[in-house]
């Protein structure tokens, strides 16, 4: 299983349950809305679909919030994705 760590603008954070960290880029939106992406675990291919919303202001954000079911999705290309950092065992 794949847990989100952090959402830093176009960067995701994740850990998988196998013990690797890893950083994914995606593309953006040019606009507001709603982003789909499958996020693969870069060490053993474990994959994790996610729906990211993209926003300017709070009113944007309340906006795709009230409307998450009448909006269009985009999907976004996953532009690298690498491992941070390998838990030792032990």
């Amino acid at each position: 299983m794949i847990e989100i760590i952090k959402n830093e603008g176009n960067l995701i954070y994740y850990r998988c349950d196998c013990g690797v960290t890893g950083r994914c880029m995606i593309k953006p939106l040019k606009n507001s809305g709603t982003i789909v992406i499958n996020l693969r675990c870069a060490m053993c291919g474990e994959l994790e679909r996610l729906v990211l919303l993209q926003y300017k202001s709070e009113e944007e954000k309340i906006n795709l919030l009230n409307n998450i079911n009448k909006e269009d999705l985009s999907w976004s290309l996953v532009l690298v994705n690498e491992i941070v950092e390998i838990e030792k065992e032990g």
